[in-house]
């Protein structure tokens, strides 16, 4: 064990290893000891940073949600682009999770059923949910603004696009870049269908 320290590395080391730890074949709950062990943190450490086991997980949900979140705003708050490419480009960020074999990792992880079962997770779910579907949003109100979009009713446009694109995901190969670029076009083509856009 390596000295008691309150520095952000020990509390990354301790997501680091609990990825690691879910991420590799088990039966039943990990420990936190485990998750210590492979961190090389006491735990005293662990419980500077986490009240809990389940305080952990939230912490992991709401870091992966959060720097999705970011990613996605920094699309929608770019008001010079046309709504049509801000739109194909939220959802390609979407689809870049299932190709990115880390990002893909954490968020298996996250869909666990022991992160799954960690008090709050529902609510810091939705959270999640409610932030991405934020940007989207936004790209919808300016097209609707602009004309791009004639049909939509942005927060609930939103929440259905956003429910595609999930839907989708979980039926991707990740090794075959040709299946994602048809799928992107099909949610793509969905979305611009259903927004009343000129696809001309």
């Amino acid at each position: 064990m390596q000295p008691d320290t309150t520095s952000d590395d020990d509390r990354e080391g301790i997501i680091d290893a609990a990825y690691g730890c879910l991420s590799e074949p088990h039966s039943g709950p990990i420990p936190v000891a485990a998750i210590l062990s492979r961190a090389g943190v006491s735990t005293r450490a662990f419980y500077r940073h986490f009240a809990s086991k389940d305080e952990l997980f939230l912490a992991m949900l709401r870091q992966e949600s959060d720097a999705l979140a970011e990613r996605l705003d920094r699309i929608a708050d770019d008001a010079s682009a046309d709504p049509v490419a801000a739109l194909k480009a939220w959802i390609e960020q979407m689809f870049g999770l299932a190709h990115d074999l880390r990002l893909r990792t954490h968020f298996m992880v996250l869909d666990s059923d022991e992160v799954r079962a960690a008090k709050g997770y529902r609510e810091a779910r939705e959270r999640s949910h409610v932030d991405r579907e934020r940007s989207l949003a936004a790209i919808l109100r300016r097209g609707r603004d602009t004309g791009s979009f004639p049909l939509t009713d942005p927060e609930l446009d939103a929440v259905a696009i956003s429910a595609v694109v999930s839907r989708r995901m979980t039926t991707l190969s990740s090794d075959d870049p040709r299946q994602l670029q048809r799928v992107q076009a099909g949610v793509l083509d969905f979305a611009l269908r259903a927004l009343g856009a000129d696809r001309r």
